[in-house]
């Protein structure tokens, strides 16, 4: 296949009110054209609804009929994210009808991973039918549901472009992928036909929330309550003692399964440097579970941009970190390109997760196709 256009959308569990949204040309299987990328913020009134909606899915927790917040949330939110696939196709000097596909990933609000005799759930909120009625163009969404009922684990879904980004860059066995969002999670590739992927653990989430209950906005910008702050290293060391840390991969994880109580009772300073602390140990615990050590690891995701945790995963995971602009990648963007990338592999029947990244049986098409 010739490769084409195509967008990617993404708006991450870490709810801070923007939609991430990526161009790049693409076969889903090489990248030819990285395109542009934007980040649009939600109008007010979608993050509000869309935190309330978070607090029902929690309550509802796949029991029961869904909470009839998920219509209202789900029309909102497809309508935005349309608008702004929209505004950056026209705003690239190009048109819909130029499109081949859209990756629209939607809004996670529960995940729950597979345990030994029940299979995982995840819901993720977009109206895909709406969205190709609205565009025009044909729509891939819900990319985790296959998985799930296959018994895999439904993420993380990114292997697949992180291991085209690396081999692009020809770079493969000591350098991994670690993605920096809600959650942090990883991509490990030998090189040749071994790929890994799993969730490591917390990123963003709980700091993010922590930082919010204390009043002090939406986050540890520049990473500075983190830095003033002093890590209660007993403390932590109970915390790292939680069996996700250990736990064979595949493995995945919601936003809320590791949360800002981590850090209850603690300053804002001190419960920012705990939870960062936190988030780079976990990463290298994760480390030590892969075949081989990496040596280095590209950071990619909106965690990069908080110094105290990079520099905490340099000493703390014990590796050498880059940020992801150092191999010519746009480390806000990977997250939607990746959306994009597998909109062309649902589009060419393509696999879109694997037994070593998902824990599926065998390597799983997925996504559904609007259009």
């Amino acid at each position: 296949m010739e490769p084409i256009w195509a967008v990617g959308l993404m708006t991450g569990t870490v709810l801070d009110g923007n939609i991430d949204v990526a161009l790049i040309k693409t076969d889903g299987e090489r990248i030819d054209d990285f395109g542009t990328y934007r980040l649009m913020p939600y109008p007010a009134s979608i993050r509000s609804l869309l935190e309330e909606t978070l607090t029902a899915a929690r309550a509802w927790n796949f029991t029961g009929p869904e909470p009839a917040i998920f219509r209202r949330a789900e029309e909102a939110l497809t309508r935005a994210q349309s608008a702004a696939v929209k505004e950056l196709v026209e705003g690239y000097g190009m048109t819909m009808a130029e499109i081949g596909v859209v990756g629209f990933h939607g809004q996670t609000v529960l995940h729950r991973a597979p345990r030994i005799g029940r299979l995982g759930q995840t819901r993720q909120l977009g109206d895909g039918e709406l969205m190709h009625a609205i565009l025009g163009t044909k729509i891939a969404y819900d990319f985790r549901s296959a998985d799930m009922r296959a018994g895999g684990q439904g993420a993380p879904l990114a292997a697949a472009y992180h291991t085209a980004l690396m081999r692009n860059a020809g770079a493969g066995g000591e350098v991994a992928v670690l993605n920096l969002g809600g959650v942090a999670n990883i991509t490990w590739w030998d090189g040749a036909d071994n790929v890994i992927a799993f969730d490591t653990g917390p990123a963003n989430a709980p700091l993010n929330d922590f930082i919010k209950s204390k009043g002090l906005g939406d986050m540890d910008r520049d990473g500075a309550l983190g830095r003033a702050g002093k890590v209660d290293e007993a403390r932590l060391a109970k915390l790292l003692q939680h069996p996700y840390l250990t736990k064979p991969y595949p493995k995945s994880l919601d936003r809320f399964d590791f949360g800002a109580a981590m850090a209850d009772g603690l300053s804002a300073e001190d419960g920012a440097a705990l939870l960062t602390a936190f988030t780079a140990s976990a990463v290298g615990k994760a480390l030590d579970l892969l075949p081989s050590r990496p040596k280095k690891l590209v950071v990619s995701g909106g965690g990069r941009h908080n110094p105290t945790m990079m520099a905490m995963l340099a000493s703390r995971a014990g590796v050498e970190v880059m940020l992801a602009e150092s191999l010519g990648w746009s480390g806000d963007a990977v997250e939607a390109e990746c959306f994009a990338f597998l909109a062309v592999r649902v589009l060419r029947g393509l696999p879109i997760s694997f037994p070593s990244t998902t824990g599926a049986p065998q390597p799983m098409r997925g996504g559904k196709l609007a259009g």
